[in-house]
């Protein structure tokens, strides 16, 4: 099993867990938790989506 093949099944037991777990959890600590996964994803999304327009450009990265 190579570096991939362990990283999924680490995965699928962090998903396992998690599955487990829910029932658990209360619903307003759930609901806290995805608000601010989401808002975090969402923040860095928009950061690099109003790069467009401002006269801010990145430079190409240097490869070889």
């Amino acid at each position: 099993m190579g570096k991939r093949g362990a990283a999924m099944a680490l995965g699928q037991v962090v998903l396992g867990v998690g599955r487990t777990l829910r029932p658990f959890v209360p619903k307003r600590v759930a609901t806290a938790i995805e608000d601010r996964f989401f808002g975090a994803v969402f923040q860095v999304t928009r950061v690099t989506n109003d790069n467009y327009g401002n006269g801010a450009h990145q430079k190409p990265a240097k490869t070889d």
